[in-house]
C-alpha cells in the first residue's frame, strides 16, 4: 500500500490562521499549562463550520453598509481561508481571492492588503508571487510576520538552513506558538525528529487561546511525527487526543483510517474512508478507498472512484494549477497508464515548490517513467541540503534498485529503516506500480 502523506499544504495555513488571530501571544512563557479536563460534550466540527459561516456572513453585510472600510474585507478573506482549510473546499479559496482582488484597484496596497496578498499567494503555493509582493509591504510590516512568511517561501523553496535560522530566531526572540510549530516541523524533515516532537510539544503548552481547531491541529502534528516514526500506537493515541479536541472533523477521521489501514484493518478503514468521502467529495480519499477496494478485488468500485477522483483533480487543476497539482500527482502516480501526465504534473510542481516532497514526487514520476538516472541526482541533492527523512531514503533505495546498484541499495534502506522500522509498509513505491501493471 502506499502510505498517504498529510498534505503540506495545510500546514502553513492554519500557522497563518494562528498568526491573525494572535494564538499563544497572551502568555508566551514557558510555563507548562494542565491538560483540560475531558469535557461531557466534544467540540463539535459541524459548530465551527456554522461558527465561521456566520462571521463571513456578517462580514460580508458589515461591508455592504461600510464599503469604504478595507480593514472589513481582509477580515473576511481571511475566514474564507480558514473556512477552506477547515472543509477542505477549494470554493472558499476562489472567493477570498476575488474578494481581495476587488480591493487590489488601487496603484499601492497598504500594508495590511499586502501582506493578505502575499499571504494568499504562499497559501496557494504561488511562491513566486508570494515573494514578489512580500518585497512591495514596506518597512512598516510587522517584522517577526514579515520574517516568518519570507522563511516559509524559503523553506518550501528548499533552502531549509535558511529558514531554519529564521524560525530559531523567532523562537527565541518572541517565542508564541506558531514559532515552535514552525521550527518543530522544519526539524522533523531535516532528521531530527526528537527535538521536532519537543517543540511540537512546547507549541501546545504555548497555546492558550480557545479554537478546538487549533488544539485539534496541534495534536494531529504530534501524531503524524509519530507515524513518520514508525509508532503506529502512539499516533493512533494523538489521533484519538485530537478526536476529543474536534470532534467530527473529517481530517483527524481519515488518519485514523490510515492507521488502520497500516496495521492491516481493512474493514474499520473502508468504513471510515466511505463517511469522510461523503461528507467532503474529496478526491484524495476516493483514491484511498480504491486502494481498498483493488485490494478486495471490487474492480468495478476501484474505476468507479478512480474516475470520479480525476475529474475532481481536473476541476482543480484548472482553477487553483499550483495549489492542487500537489495532491493531482499522486493520483496519477498509481498507475503506469498515467506515467506521461504524472511526470508533466511533477515537473510543474517541483518548478513551483522544490523543496524535498516535491522532489520526491518528481523521482517517483522519473522512476515510472523509466528513468531512474534522471531520479537520483534529484535525491541526492535533497539529501546534501539538508532534508532527512525516511521516505527519502527509502526512495534513494527504490532508485539504486532499479539501477542495479545493490550495495548502494542497501545502505539506503538501512537508512530508512533507521528512521522509521515500518518504512517498507509506508513508502514502497515501485513494487505498487508494479501491481497496478
Amino acid at each position: 500500500m502506499i502510505y498517504e502523506r498529510f498534505r503540506p499544504g495545510i500546514l502553513p495555513g492554519l500557522l497563518f490562521v494562528c498568526l491573525v488571530s494572535g494564538c499563544g501571544k497572551t502568555n508566551s512563557g514557558v510555563a507548562p499549562v494542565a491538560a483540560p479536563a475531558r469535557e461531557a460534550v466534544k467540540p463539535a466540527y459541524a459548530t465551527e463550520v456554522i461558527k465561521l459561516t456566520a462571521a463571513i456572513e456578517h462580514g460580508l453585510s458589515l461591508r455592504a453598509r461600510q464599503p469604504d472600510n478595507t480593514l472589513i474585507p481582509l477580515e473576511v478573506v481571511s475566514l474564507y481561508q480558514e473556512r477552506a482549510r477547515l472543509t477542505g473546499s477549494y470554493d472558499d479559496y476562489a472567493k477570498a481571492e476575488a474578494l481581495l482582488a476587488s480591493l487590489s484597484s488601487k496603484p499601492k496596497l497598504s500594508v495590511s492588503q499586502c501582506m493578505a496578498q502575499a499571504r494568499l499567494h504562499f497559501t496557494l503555493h504561488r511562491l513566486k508571487q508570494a515573494s514578489a509582493v512580500l518585497e512591495g509591504c514596506g518597512a512598516t510590516a510587522e517584522p517577526s510576520e514579515l520574517a516568518a512568511l519570507r522563511a516559509d517561501i524559503a523553506l518550501y523553496s528548499g533552502r531549509y538552513r535558511d529558514a531554519e535560522r529564521t524560525y530559531r530566531d523567532l523562537v527565541n526572540d518572541v517565542g508564541i506558538t506558531p514559532h515552535f510549530v514552525r521550527l518543530g516541523l522544519l526539524k522533523k524533515w531535516v532528521g531530527s525528529p526528537g527535538e521536532a516532537a519537543a517543540l511540537l510539544e512546547a507549541a501546545e503548552r504555548r497555546y492558550h487561546g480557545d479554537s478546538p481547531t487549533m488544539r485539534a491541529w496541534l495534536k494531529l502534528q504530534r501524531g503524524l511525527l509519530a507515524l513518520e516514526r514508525g509508532r503506529f500506537d502512539e499516533a493512533l493515541a494523538m489521533y484519538r487526543l485530537a478526536e476529543d479536541a474536534l470532534s467530527g472533523w473529517w481530517l483527524i477521521d481519515e488518519h485514523i483510517a490510515e492507521v488502520h489501514l497500516l496495521n492491516g484493518k481493512i474493514a474499520e478503514a473502508k468504513r471510515i474512508y466511505e463517511s469522510v468521502i461523503e461528507r467532503t467529495g474529496s478526491p484524495e480519499f476516493m483514491d484511498a478507498l480504491a486502494q481498498i477496494e483493488q485490494q478486495l478485488g471490487n474492480v468495478e468500485q476501484v474505476n468507479k472512484l478512480t474516475a470520479q477522483a480525476r475529474s475532481i483533480y481536473t476541476e482543480r487543476l484548472r482553477a487553483f494549477p499550483e495549489a492542487a497539482a500537489g495532491h493531482a500527482l499522486d493520483h496519477f502516480l498509481k498507475s503506469q497508464a498515467d506515467a506521461a501526465q504524472a511526470l508533466t504534473l511533477a515537473q510543474k510542481n517541483y518548478q513551483t515548490r522544490p523543496f524535498g516532497e516535491a522532489a520526491i514526487g518528481l523521482a517517483k514520476a522519473w522512476i515510472m517513467s523509466g528513468k531512474p538516472e534522471r531520479a537520483k541526482p534529484l535525491i541526492e541533492a535533497q539529501l546534501a541540503s539538508g532534508w532527512d527523512t525516511a521516505e527519502t531514503w527509502w526512495i534513494l533505495s527504490e532508485i539504486q534498485l532499479q539501477l542495479r546498484r545493490d550495495a548502494q541499495a542497501a545502505r539506503a534502506r538501512a537508512e530508512a529503516l533507521r528512521r522509521n522500522p515500518q518504512s517498507e509498509k509506508m513508502y514502497a513505491y515501485t513494487a505498487s506500480i508494479s501491481k497496478s501493471r
